[in-house]
């Protein structure tokens, strides 16, 4: 209202509108109790559900996580010994177990990708391959560990002499790398299959495009070598 704006009568005997608003309110919720009522109960249940489902998922993934610590922390992928031979498949038992039990959580996923490195230091490339593969079926969350995995694939498969799967593996690892030195070495891998492929004008083109990109001294000049001895 104005300042110095006069109230009317009218407008003195006219109800307030908030307490109009909260009469016509009480008269419907005394009308319409059981309505209400229901109403009511079925939001409390669905607020104790999303609750009850929220407490389930934290103790879900806090139990396959422990799970995946244990194993993770049980082995080193530093060469082969009869100890890390045990060590892997102890690990691997885990693993699996871990995938069983708790398959939709985070820690079953990688699970997966640790699988394919370990069945690759035990020279089981089948399963190091199928592995691999179980992982990048669910991998969209992780996209560093989706490039390594595609990189673990592609040494899988240039083991098993599969030199277009090795190639196709190494250039999707790179399509989601973060960081020049991994490029590099993608860029490596794939002129070493073209030149086991016996593409020598290729595998130059991608030495040289490793060398453009390698920070890596060692790297650098190992491509050079390479280079010198194709160009």
């Amino acid at each position: 209202m104005a300042k110095g704006q006069k109230i009317t009568k009218k407008e003195l005997k006219q109800p307030d509108q908030f307490q109009s608003g909260a009469s016509r309110l009480l008269e419907y919720i005394a009308e319409n109790r059981q309505k209400v009522y229901l109403a009511s109960g079925i939001a409390g249940v669905i607020v104790l559900l999303l609750v009850g489902w929220g407490i389930y998922q934290y103790n879900y993934e806090q139990h396959a996580n422990a799970m995946y610590s244990r194993a993770y922390n049980s082995y080193k992928l530093s060469g082969y010994t009869e100890d890390e031979d045990k060590s892997y498949r102890e690990a691997v038992t885990v693993y699996e177990e871990l995938i069983d039990t708790y398959s939709r959580s985070d820690a079953a996923r990688l699970a997966y990708y640790n699988m394919g490195n370990i069945y690759y230091a035990l020279g089981e490339i089948d399963k190091s391959i199928d592995a691999y593969q179980s992982f990048l079926k669910q991998s969209k969350r992780f996209g560093m560990m989706t490039s390594l995995a595609y990189y673990g694939l592609g040494y899988c498969y240039e083991a098993r002499k599969d030199f277009d799967n090795a190639l196709v593996s190494f250039k999707n690892s790179n399509k989601t790398i973060e960081g020049l030195h991994f490029t590099s070495m993608n860029y490596a891998n794939m002129a070493r299959i073209y030149e086991k492929k016996g593409d020598q004008t290729k595998a130059l083109e991608y030495y040289k495009k490793a060398m453009e990109q390698t920070p890596d001294p060692l790297l650098e000049a190992l491509v050079k070598n390479k280079v010198a001895s194709l160009g």
